[in-house]
């Protein structure tokens, strides 16, 4: 007997985007007269990568991610845009004033970090929620590194009622993006460092105003100009202050939002 096969039913956007991209490996097959070796060995490495764990969003994450955010987000005003990465838990804890994010002894330098979320003709945003996540001084996100404290340096809380916020935290480290798997050997292949500076996340939501993703930087970090992922914008680099109160010595730094008006 023989079987059925369905009529396929084209759809018209994955044609064209993928016969650009087979047009232009096959240009790129051409201008470098890849051999038969060499195509060999790729196929071998995309079928390794496809094993190990993570590894294909990984590579994505690495080469495309700041691509896809640049162009989804070309041309929109106020604070820049920057890559959610794939480290984002939702669900992270409501917290209570004052705001500290949950985190242990361990983790490093405390943080202080204070701003306020406008919109684009400078009104606040009052009560904008601002969800955040970042690494510890260690390296280290919850959710990801083992013995790490689910939502450890994860939570959320609004911006009062002029729009200001203020939070306490410790300050993030640089660290590699995993790199003994298919990534890394195209990173090395590629004479590339996988590091990335240290950073903090934010994802900021108001009803009257579009989401905003973005990451805020450190002035004076070894690799904020060989972020492997390229993702460092100059408008997303803050100072970071020594200072000492009361409560001991900390770290202080200031950054203002501003998010477009919803659609």
């Amino acid at each position: 007997m023989i079987a059925t096969v369905p009529a396929p039913t084209k759809n018209a956007r994955v044609d064209a985007i993928f016969t650009d991209v087979y047009d232009a490996l096959c240009r790129i097959i051409e201008k470098h007269h890849v051999t038969y070796d060499e195509y060999r060995e790729a196929v071998n490495w995309l079928t390794v990568a496809g094993t190990q764990e993570h590894e294909i969003p990984l590579l994505f994450d690495v080469f495309m991610a700041t691509a896809i955010d640049n162009e989804n987000f070309a041309g929109r005003s106020g604070t820049e845009c920057n890559c959610e990465g794939p480290f984002y838990v939702p669900g992270a804890p409501r917290l209570e004033l004052p705001y500290v994010l949950p985190k242990r002894e361990a983790d490093g330098e405390t943080l202080r970090f204070s701003g306020t979320v406008r919109s684009l003709d400078g009104s606040p945003l009052a009560g904008a929620l601002l969800d955040i996540w970042q690494a510890n001084a260690t390296k280290e996100y919850s959710f990801v590194h083992p013995g790490i404290p689910e939502y450890n340096l994860r939570g959320k809380f609004p911006a009062d009622g002029e729009g200001r916020f203020e939070f306490e935290s410790v300050v993030p480290s640089p660290y590699t993006v995993p790199h003994t798997g298919a990534t890394g050997q195209l990173l090395a292949a590629l004479g590339r460092v996988p590091w990335r500076p240290a950073h903090v996340h934010f994802k900021i939501t108001h009803p009257d105003a579009q989401m905003l993703t973005t990451q805020i930087y450190f002035e004076g970090d070894p690799w904020i100009d060989e972020d492997v992922v390229g993702a460092v914008k100059a408008p997303l680099i803050v100072a970071l202050e020594r200072r000492e109160d009361d409560r001991g010595q900390y770290a202080a730094c200031s950054f203002d939002f501003v998010l477009p008006d919803a659609r």
